[in-house]
């Protein structure tokens, strides 16, 4: 195992119900928070709003209000956000929502500390010394964003989308009520359960050592309880039991935990995913059931044995040749994507553009050099090009 440093300095409220006790945790930093969220008519609709408002109102706490998030957080809209903080001063941010709220606040927070253009961060040009605490309400589960310190935003204006980390931008309090996943339709459910798969496959697939039995089978555990987990919300979409363990392992698929350990990863799942959202505005969990795909079938001679091992734990493939195997566990993974309604090419995705791998070839090369894994693992456009066509 590679040296490595963890933390989680998150405090978790976690049961049905507890989204009561969001003002209280907001009350411990203040007297006046900033919820973060999305479309307002639909926040309020859905009750979320309420509670928040509720919560904040019984514990004292003034709360300002920043809606629109999309599905794509982007640099655009967060700019908003960030004149607020800057103006209003609230001591602390509420984020409500799943990956794309969660990323947003993080980003609002450290830029509100920063006098120069926010995309420095993004760009390594400025180190993150400071953020305004984060607290997360999770309605949609998937990127383990509520534990990890990392953020994904969009800069529209510069058509990148890109991922960056540091340790500060870790929320201070993740309250993880299941109740407010109850009404989550099943198709953002099933972009969800693909987001977490890709997050505990990626590492799985990707890493080198010979010996990791710890990490290898947790992510094999990981995955089979998602699959279990998504029976049970298929057949009823408000399986408590189901929607419960589903938010618990969705925070520990990505939060650097299971991890630890590996080293620098290929990541060439999010890579190629990446692009899909920074083009097309796919649902970032829609880009993953493609981009799984895409990465094992191009990986699929390299790492035979271990596509074998993951069909035999996961889908209890029992054919002894490894090469048969393999290509039964990629076969049943797509199978279950059909199953639970997640689209496993471009073009169940809606992307039809005749263009489309010319146009997002070079903008994955750039992530893969941005991340620091184009020598690693020898990225080169016509490598990447090479992959987005077994997206077709």
């Amino acid at each position: 195992m590679y040296p490595f440093e963890f933390q989680i300095p998150t405090k978790i409220v976690f049961g049905e119900g507890e989204v009561k006790k969001a003002g209280a945790e907001a009350a411990r930093y203040g007297k006046k928070a900033l919820l973060v969220t999305y479309d307002e008519d639909f926040v309020k609709k859905v009750g979320f709003y309420d509670k928040i408002k509720k919560s904040c109102d019984e514990a004292g706490v003034e709360l300002l209000e920043y809606f629109g998030v999309k599905s794509n957080p982007t640099a655009e809209h967060a700019a908003g956000g960030i004149e607020i903080v800057k103006r209003e001063k609230p001591d602390c941010i509420i984020a409500l929502g799943g990956g794309s709220a969660m990323d947003e606040a993080k980003f609002i927070g450290i830029a509100s500390k920063y006098d120069g253009d926010p995309w420095d961060f993004v760009t390594g040009k400025a180190q993150i010394k400071e953020t305004v605490p984060v607290i997360v309400v999770v309605t949609i589960l998937a990127t383990s964003s509520e534990l990890n310190g990392t953020a994904v935003i969009t800069n529209e204006t510069l058509r990148r989308k890109d991922g960056f980390a540091n340790p500060i931008m870790k929320p201070a309090v993740a309250v993880l009520d299941p109740e407010l996943t109850y009404t989550i339709p099943l198709r953002q459910t099933a972009y969800s359960a693909a987001d977490i798969v890709s997050h505990l496959l990626e590492h799985y697939l990707g890493h080198k050592l010979e010996f990791a039995p710890y990490q290898d089978h947790f992510c094999e555990g990981g995955i089979r309880s998602i699959m279990e987990c998504m029976d049970r919300i298929l057949a009823d979409p408000q399986d408590h039991d189901a929607r419960a363990v589903m938010m618990w392992q969705a925070s520990y698929a990505w939060c650097g935990f299971y991890d630890c350990g590996f080293g620098l990863p290929n990541s060439n799942i999010h890579i190629l995913g990446h692009s899909l959202s920074n083009f097309y505005d796919t649902p970032h969990g829609a880009a993953m059931s493609i981009t799984i795909l895409a990465t094992m079938r191009y990986y699929l001679d390299e790492r035979t044995a271990k596509y074998a091992k993951f069909a035999r734990e996961v889908f209890g493939v029992r054919n002894d040749d490894d090469k048969i195997a393999a290509s039964a566990g990629i076969a049943a993974l797509e199978a279950w994507f059909k199953k639970i309604g997640t689209p496993c090419t471009l073009a169940e995705a809606g992307i039809t553009d005749p263009e489309a791998i010319i146009k997002m070839t070079p903008d994955a090369f750039k992530t893969a050099q941005a991340w620091g894994e184009e020598t690693e693992w020898e990225y080169t456009e016509e490598k990447i090009r090479d992959m987005f066509r077994l997206c077709l």
